[in-house]
């Protein structure tokens, strides 16, 4: 891959893009220019819906980006009950800006597997359930120079009624469920932007398929656990375990290994991304 100098970002105000944006933007070593629908915390470089495809392909043109990043998803039960728009959005979306840039990457998810047994590779078959995983599926994108990272995010969120799992949990008080028989293999927000950064910056013709873990996987009731003790937030989690599900991802890439971070690790950098920005997350800062 040649030098990458110009990076656009598709959905930078999103739980993923907006991290993706500062990260790249605080290393000093890219131009980034962006798309969002809003104004709100910061002025995206071009300002519109990304339905609207004419738009859209004439700023791949003009602008010529050496990557894009790809942060739009209809997630989980908005896919469900927008059955047009997560198709357009989640399958059709990806492939269309592929055929237009130089080299994308896009964002992708373990739900594209059903999550009876855990530990997918990169060559299993994608058998998820539900429109969601579906339209994700139909969505990955590994041809040519164009890259998927396959993962599951946590993490920080501009919007007051986002729906990650970091955003509930920073909003609850009291008692609540942690689930010790669904298993979990992501990363944080961060370290998502810090892997694309480093794919970036390394010059390397990464293409394919790559899942995006360290390797290990935790429960839901051992991750929220660590939400308690790095954010400093007294909630009771009670153990919960009449509900099983493992999506947990193993990266059996050679040129590109596992996060060499623990979650606990992980979770320890995101507060501090958190508490260095006050002006995205006030929300979050007590």
């Amino acid at each position: 891959m040649e030098q990458v100098r110009k990076v656009l970002i598709l959905g930078s105000k999103g739980m993923a893009g907006h991290v993706i944006r500062q990260v790249l933007l605080e290393s000093g070593k890219f131009e980034v220019i962006d798309i969002a629908r809003d104004e709100t915390f910061f002025k995206p470089s071009f300002l519109f819906d990304l339905s609207d495809l004419n738009k859209l392909e004439n700023i791949l043109k003009s602008e010529a980006p050496d990557v894009v990043i790809n942060c739009i998803g209809i997630l989980n039960e908005a896919a469900e009950s927008n059955v047009e728009e997560s198709i357009f959005f989640n399958s059709y979306l990806p492939h269309f800006v592929a055929a237009r840039c130089k080299k994308l990457i896009h964002i992708s998810t373990d739900c594209v597997f059903n999550g009876k047994r855990g530990g997918y590779t990169e060559s299993d078959f994608k058998d998820g359930n539900g429109f969601y995983a579906q339209t994700k599926a139909l969505g990955e994108v590994t041809y040519r120079d164009h890259l998927t990272i396959r993962t599951s995010i946590v993490g920080p969120e501009l919007k007051q009624d986002g729906i990650g799992l970091f955003h509930w949990f920073m909003r609850q008080n009291g008692e609540i469920k942690g689930y010790t028989k669904a298993f979990w293999s992501g990363v944080t927000t961060l370290q998502l932007a810090k892997s694309i950064l480093e794919i970036l910056s390394l010059g390397k013709s990464y293409a394919g398929l790559l899942h995006l873990t360290n390797n290990q996987k935790i429960s839901k009731f051992e991750l929220l656990s660590i939400f308690s003790k790095v954010m400093e937030r007294p909630v009771i989690i009670q153990e919960y375990d009449q509900y099983f599900v493992d999506k947990s991802l193993l990266n059996t890439r050679n040129d590109f290994p596992a996060v060499n971070l623990s979650f606990e690790d992980m979770v320890s950098e995101q507060k501090e991304f958190i508490e260095n920005h006050p002006d995205f997350y006030a929300q979050y800062i007590n």
